[in-house]
């Protein structure tokens, strides 16, 4: 599957993307503004919060995905970890996979590309299936089997074809909040979570 790389994926992305036996990340697309290359939602105390990598632009001229940097002139790294531990403090897994999630950020790698690919591996990791994938080396626009820049957060899941309700257990709200990232079914559900994935996929 052909499709770019998000930052700690939606339920819908990541069940998507196990459909298919291999996936390649398009890096070499202009970096469009404002979709989930640098964004991710979860589920907090006060409802969704989107969470927003800031990166560093260049005047006038277009950048390719592999070549875009975060801006650590930002404070973002301490805002991400609070909020994912005011979100999940009290999950029952927050303590098993947190350690991870900040060995990732502790990093301070270079790219954006590069931190999304470690998140990625990461809950790969944690779902227990792992999957091949690889970096695009030209612009691969619209391959036979892409789904690149079709998941946009402009548009409601329910607009697309791919993401089905299935509800699970999380830690605020007195109704089930969808497609939220990832991290939120891990977080609550650890190893069962895979199962929960795969059911949420539209077949």
């Amino acid at each position: 599957m052909h499709i770019e790389i998000h930052y700690l994926p939606s339920i819908e992305y990541m069940a998507l993307i196990y459909a298919a036996s291999e996936v390649q990340f398009e890096v070499y697309e202009n970096f469009p503004k404002q979709t989930f290359r640098n964004r991710t939602r979860i589920l907090g105390a006060n409802g969704v919060e989107t969470l927003t990598i800031p990166v560093k632009h260049t005047s006038g001229t277009k950048q390719l995905s592999k070549d875009v940097q975060i801006d650590y002139g930002q404070d973002w790294i301490r805002r991400h970890q609070g909020a994912i531990q005011a979100a999940y403090g009290n999950a029952p897994f927050y303590e098993h996979f947190d350690p991870f999630i900040q060995q990732i950020f502790a990093k301070k790698l270079k790219y954006l590309v590069d931190l999304n690919i470690h998140y990625f591996n990461f809950l790969t990791k944690v779902l227990g299936k792992a999957l091949p994938n690889s970096m695009t080396d030209v612009f691969m626009g619209f391959e036979t089997d892409s789904k690149w820049n079709i998941i946009q957060p402009k548009e409601t899941w329910e607009l697309r074809p791919y993401y089905r309700l299935m509800p699970y257990r999380q830690c605020f709200g007195q109704s089930f909040v969808p497609n939220l990232s990832v991290l939120d079914l891990v977080m609550n559900h650890g190893n069962e979570s895979l199962d929960i994935l795969m059911q949420s996929l539209n077949k």
